[in-house]
């Protein structure tokens, strides 16, 4: 998995590519927390081919790390497979999440 994160103007992007899996969901939760401030946070899943659960805890993780931030957060370019594990969990009715 490779984590591409941009700042601008207090949006907080993280561009995923990848699997979103056991392995490599550590650092997505690593790169999260080293967020200190941020109006938004946002996660472009436009590359992330597969998540696992591991993956889908590390997104909560994000949306709580977020809240406690007092910023915005929104998962984004989502792809099918994904986003029927998103609609499965109920994730997708507590946070805000668009497909591609």
């Amino acid at each position: 998995m490779n984590i591409t994160k941009t700042e601008n103007k207090g949006i907080v992007t993280l561009k995923l590519e990848g699997w979103l899996d056991t392995l490599s969901a550590t650092e997505l939760g690593e790169t999260v927390a080293a967020i200190e401030t941020a109006a938004s946070i946002v996660l472009d899943f436009d590359a992330v081919e597969y998540m696992s659960s591991a993956g889908l805890r590390q997104v909560i993780f994000a949306h709580k790390t977020a809240k406690e931030l007092g910023a915005a957060f929104s998962v984004i370019n989502v792809n099918q497979e994904v986003m029927s594990i998103f609609r499965m969990t109920n994730i997708d009715k507590k946070i805000k999440i668009s497909a591609k």
